[in-house]
């Protein structure tokens, strides 16, 4: 499957990528990996492969391009899922943001933000296909959902200045949604004051941010993606 020609040359071989003809190293989340984020870890099957991370496919100063693969697999009623992660703030006070694209495939996201005063969520849920970007802003944790019946290829540029945050989904067994065969399920392990069902589009338009290709916008127009790096840049964004 050839997802670039150009600016470089990517192409997905079955689960392996390739990059101007080389092979690239990855790293491997495993399904008992995401056991302590499953809706009903006793139905999670037979042990295998669940996803496939390629970092650094593309760097740009501080920031890098990656591609994630996700099986087409499922447990139970829910859907295969990546296990979920935060960003910390930047030094300017602001959480450092992410932005995805989806290149095959249907994906889910759920984001969703912490309110401090009372431990409860906001969540957005996002419906995304082929060709579409979406942005996730300051302060959301997110999960990526493979909605589909074939693999998810999923590119995303992030800062390389931090570490993502795991520790708020393990400690709730997960999002504060599912993605199961019936649609979106609340994980009762969190209180969700608020959520809302909107498509990528009217997130990156909040935010006024209007970005095509990514990795072509990180090969030919760089500086239209400061904000990953410089948060406080992006759109409206308040500080907490």
């Amino acid at each position: 499957m050839l997802l670039y020609e150009t600016p470089l040359k990517l192409e997905l071989l079955g689960t392996k990528l390739y990059k101007n003809g080389e092979e690239l190293p990855f790293s491997t989340r495993r399904v008992a990996d995401l056991e302590p984020v499953l809706k009903d870890p006793a139905k999670i099957g037979p042990d295998g492969d669940a996803y496939y991370m390629f970092r650094d496919v593309y760097k740009h100063e501080t920031l890098r391009f990656d591609v994630t693969v996700l099986l087409p697999r499922m447990y139970g009623d829910e859907f295969n899922k990546t296990f979920g992660h935060g960003h910390p703030k930047s030094p300017s006070g602001v959480e450092y943001p992410e932005i995805y694209q989806i290149l095959k495939g249907e994906a889910f996201f759920v984001l969703q933000k912490k309110n401090p005063a009372d431990d409860t969520y906001s969540c957005l849920l996002v419906k995304a296909n082929e060709g579409d970007t979406l942005l996730i802003p300051p302060g959301y944790g997110h999960v990526s959902v493979n909605r589909g019946n074939s693999n998810l290829v999923l590119s995303n540029i992030v800062s390389s200045s931090f570490e993502s945050e795991y520790g708020e989904f393990r400690e709730n067994q997960g999002a504060a949604f599912y993605y199961t065969k019936f649609g979106p399920e609340q994980n009762m392990n969190c209180m969700v004051k608020g959520f809302g069902e909107v498509g990528p589009q009217e997130i990156m338009k909040e935010y006024h941010v209007s970005i095509g290709d990514l990795l072509r916008t990180m090969h030919e127009s760089p500086e239209k993606l400061e904000f990953l790096e410089r948060p406080e840049k992006l759109g409206e964004v308040k500080l907490s």
